[in-house]
């Protein structure tokens, strides 16, 4: 089984997209389950989850808004309920900029000796659209800063949120019952490196994607300055296995 985790805030418009590009996966009925954890958002997320889809679903709400680690936390510790030690767990944002038709693809890598796989901006293929130049400075310089203070094998995108995980890793992960807390959108980079220091023969490949923040609809949740201070922290701090 593959799951996909949809962390979602007032993400409504894009979610209606993202539904019909699952939909359109093969074998859609038989191998993936999709989990919504909708962060108490204000628009009417819950009236698209009173309809019926070809893939099986499940939808949770917060009370209160609680910010993306959390409510990554949420989905994970539902998967992990459920889940079975084979099956697969992927990870995206739910604001329609990641091309939900490459996840044959990363499943296939998967499949082929692999842990982790991840959709990299950067890897010869990728095309950014919709980015400022100002994001992208942003984004480079965190790669050489995470590569250099937390280098591994075939890691160059740390920060990139659209991935597929062996579920036994997410299961190690959630192990630590603070790992999520304090967080926001630095949340993928600690897990990665989480992961790399807690595994040595960790196996990681990244496939090239196309990022389309011009397929957005809505303002970006992220607060920048928070995401930037978190994002140096994490770097700079000593890894611990």
């Amino acid at each position: 089984m593959i799951y996909i985790l949809l962390p979602a805030y007032n993400e409504a418009k894009n979610l209606i997209k993202i539904f019909k590009k699952i939909e359109k996966l093969p074998n859609v009925k038989k191998i993936i389950t999709v989990v919504i954890v909708d962060d108490c958002s204000l628009d009417n997320i819950s009236d698209l989850i009173k309809k019926k889809y070809k893939f099986k679903y499940y939808y949770l709400r917060h009370k209160k808004n609680k910010g993306l680690s959390l409510t990554l936390e949420t989905g994970f510790k539902k998967i992990i309920k459920i889940c079975n030690k084979n099956d697969l767990i992927v990870t995206l944002d739910s604001d329609n900029t990641h091309p939900i038709s490459i996840i044959p693809k990363m499943v296939k890598k998967i499949n082929n000796n692999s842990d982790i796989v991840i959709a990299s901006r950067f890897v010869k293929g990728s095309i950014v659209n919709g980015v400022s130049i100002y994001r992208e400075f942003l984004s480079l310089g965190a790669k050489f800063l995470f590569k250099f203070m937390h280098p591994y094998k075939n890691l160059n995108d740390y920060t990139c949120n659209f991935r597929i995980y062996k579920s036994t890793l997410i299961k190690e992960i959630c192990k630590n019952k603070k790992f999520f807390s304090y967080e926001e959108f630095n949340i993928a980079a600690k897990i990665i490196i989480f992961l790399i220091h807690r595994f040595e023969f960790l196996k990681i490949s990244e496939i090239p994607f196309k990022l389309s923040y011009d397929y957005k609809i809505g303002k970006s949740k992220m607060k920048l300055t928070k995401t930037i201070i978190l994002t140096l922290k994490l770097i700079f701090k000593k890894a611990k296995k």
